[in-house]
């Protein structure tokens, strides 16, 4: 009674358990019932043919330890129907021997954490594993007691070896099969996907038939079991896992039918033996392959899914950087023409040192964020260079021009050195303007207060060097080869609070989308610093020198009707103030509807157009004014400033596209220029 007790504690409680069992039960009674069928009606000794092995441990597998109880008396009943004279105690202990088997195969799977799957490499080495060792335990443990209770009616090696291979081709066989099938997932195959199995399950049907059901393996002095592994190999990479494991099965069942059918009966038990053999070894190579393949694809995709994410991720910071610029300068703009209107006033000493002071503040933050558009840009290959010829001399003055206050302000001593004769680029002057000040600024940043700083520039062999000098804190020599990276700092660097890190990165790839190349120069700290550019130049016979003459007393220019458009009243307002003081008659407008309404009244020979405003975006409004027949000058007036957004606006039909916050100049030389 205590006994019962014990084993009514491992049935399964629920009713859908009881349908498991009984179904593991009923499917390792019929497989084990025919492959004794097969043993005993053909003499297929010393090769069993599919025993139930492969079964006993897919169920443990997916359902658990519990499952050697239906497992145990499926083996036990099996075995008393097949040889009812036999011992009860012999019956047990093979049913007991198979029962462990499958669990300790389950235990050897969990400790090595199997996945019922065969997409990587260690489940399909676990799995050939369990074949190879665990299948030895049910051989060894009937085998023996046979031989040392006398009713061993064979060798000790026979018995035992004939039971082992069985064990491990159907584990390599059935097991595969069934965790690869179960549980059942609906089809989802193309055309040409079906018509591809098809064709393979042909081509391996007619190997088949000729290497098993045919007298002679070697047809036209080839021998076809080469082709076998092949055909296997083929649909590993073309199809699945699950096919492949049908495809093994499919060789098995044909080949040991072809074999009994057409194998002469003295022959055949070592013809189903060699067929044994030959099919565990492919399913075990091609298992181990498939594997292989299964996890270099996932590693594929996993890679191809990170740089999607990656890509996903730096367009999403793009975009981010593009809006985050756009809501910093709409309040910019108000401030920047505010403080210019101010300095055409009379003020106080004291208010003209403020107002120069948030000059320089309201410059910088714009510069920053123009560095990180560029970054952006620069990082998705959306940079674009507007070459043009252009004088050295001019450039280099310019630039000088524009630092000349902040050296000032430092004390610093600047000597510029050029050759005498006329040097001409084919370059964008906006960039390569970007690309001296950068470096003349870094220079100004490092160097302590009076400093000495020397740009000099030369022509040797038709390649232009440009040297910035200076005696400032000069630079680790392990962060000489990582200076150009964007975001990196040296230590001393950061303390000065001198921006983002991202300069000299924008300036080295302005440099080579020239053509040219940078380097840094230090013999360590407190030693200076030295940044040395290479350019190549045009050809001597090209240098065609093209010097646009452009008023730069804007003043004094015609007065001209200009129309404001902007949703942002104070950035309006402020600009509006700022033109009329210049001698234009302006007018502004908050809205689109606003604008359109105020056109054909004012007639303005420019519009100064916001893009980003509620009821109308400024493309919007550009496509009315087109239907109204207005021929004026459109300027796009907008926080967005990447090329994309350029081309944008020239497509609509803007004539120019300026950036918040604008200074005066830029507008005034739009107005004077057309």
């Amino acid at each position: 009674m205590k006994a019962l007790e014990t084993l009514r504690s491992y049935v399964p409680a629920t009713r859908r358990q009881a349908y498991v069992a009984i179904g593991v039960f009923v499917a390792y009674f019929v497989v084990a019932k025919f492959g004794l069928y097969l043993y005993f009606t053909f003499n297929t000794s010393p090769a069993l043919i599919w025993p139930p092995v492969g079964v006993a441990l897919a169920a443990m597998v997916f359902y658990g330890y519990r499952m050697w109880v239906p497992i145990l008396l499926a083996q036990f009943f099996v075995t008393l129907l097949q040889s009812p004279n036999a011992s009860m105690l012999l019956l047990f202990v093979i049913a007991a021997g198979f029962a462990l088997q499958a669990v300790v195969g389950l235990y050897v799977m969990r400790v090595f954490k199997f996945e019922p799957r065969f997409d990587t490499l260690t489940n399909a080495l676990v799995i050939v594993f369990v074949a190879l060792v665990v299948t030895a335990i049910e051989p060894s443990i009937a085998t023996g007691y046979q031989f040392f209770s006398g009713t061993l009616n064979v060798t000790p090696l026979l018995n035992w070896t004939r039971a082992w291979g069985a064990g491990i081709f159907s584990v390599l066989v059935f097991t595969t099969l069934i965790i690869s099938w179960f549980p059942w997932q609906k089809f989802n195959y193309s055309l040409n996907e079906k018509l591809e199995i098809i064709f393979s399950f042909s081509a391996l049907t007619a190997l088949i038939y000729l290497l098993f059901w045919t007298k002679f393996s070697v047809h036209f002095g080839i021998a076809v079991i080469f082709f076998l592994p092949a055909v296997l190999i083929w649909l590993a990479l073309r199809l699945n896992v699950r096919w492949l494991t049908l495809a093994v099965l499919w060789t098995s069942i044909l080949g040991v039918t072809g074999s009994i059918i057409t194998t002469e009966t003295v022959k055949l038990s070592a013809q189903l033996l060699a067929n044994e053999v030959y099919i565990a070894l492919v399913s075990a190579m091609v298992l181990i392959f498939v594997s292989i393949v299964g996890e270099r694809r996932t590693a594929f995709e996993g890679m191809k899914d990170a740089l999607n994410a990656t890509i996903q991720a730096d367009k999403n910071k793009t975009e981010f950087i593009a809006v985050l610029a756009h809501e910093l300068r709409n309040p910019l703009a108000p401030i920047v023409s505010s403080l210019e209107l101010l300095k055409l006033q009379p003020q106080t000493r004291e208010a003209v040192l403020t107002i120069n002071s948030a000059q320089e503040h309201t410059t910088m933050i714009r510069r920053l964020l123009d560095d990180l558009l560029d970054t952006a840009r620069l990082s998705q290959n959306k940079f674009k260079l507007q070459k043009e010829t252009i004088s050295l001399r001019k450039i280099v003055d310019q630039c000088v021009g524009n630092v000349s206050e902040f050296y000032r302000k430092r004390n610093h001593a600047l000597t510029v050195t050029l050759p005498k004769e006329e040097i001409i680029l084919n370059a964008d002057p906006v960039r390569f303007k970007q690309i001296i000040i950068n470096l003349l600024n870094n220079a100004g940043k490092y160097t302590k207060s009076g400093g000495k700083i020397e740009l000099v520039a030369g022509v040797e062999e038709n390649v232009l060097t440009i040297c910035v000098s200076d005696n400032g804190i000069g630079i680790e020599r392990d962060m000489l080869n990582n200076i150009f990276e964007p975001f990196k700092q040296a230590e001393q660097m950061s303390k000065q609070g001198a921006g983002l890190g991202i300069g000299l990165f924008l300036t080295k790839s302005l440099v080579e989308m020239h053509g040219g190349k940078i380097f840094a120069l230090s013999e360590g700290l407190g030693k200076g610093s030295v940044f040395r550019i290479f350019i190549p130049l045009i050809p001597q016979e090209n240098q065609v020198l093209q010097v646009q003459k452009r008023e730069t007393a804007f003043k004094s220019g015609p007065a001209s009707r200009i129309l404001i458009v902007d949703d942002n009243e104070p950035a309006a307002s402020a600009l509006s103030k700022l033109l009329e003081y210049h001698g234009h008659t302006i007018q502004t407008a908050f809205s689109g509807t606003d604008a359109l309404s105020k056109v054909s009244i004012f007639k303005p020979q420019f519009i100064l157009l916001d893009l980003g405003m509620p009821d109308m975006d400024g493309f919007e409004v550009a496509s009315k004014l087109k239907e109204q027949g207005w021929n004026g000058t459109l300027v796009a007036l907008t926080g967005y400033g990447q090329e994309t957004d350029r081309a944008k606006t020239k497509e609509a039909g803007f004539q120019h596209h300026l950036v918040k916050p604008v200074r005066t100049d830029d507008i005034l030389s739009v107005i004077v220029g057309d």
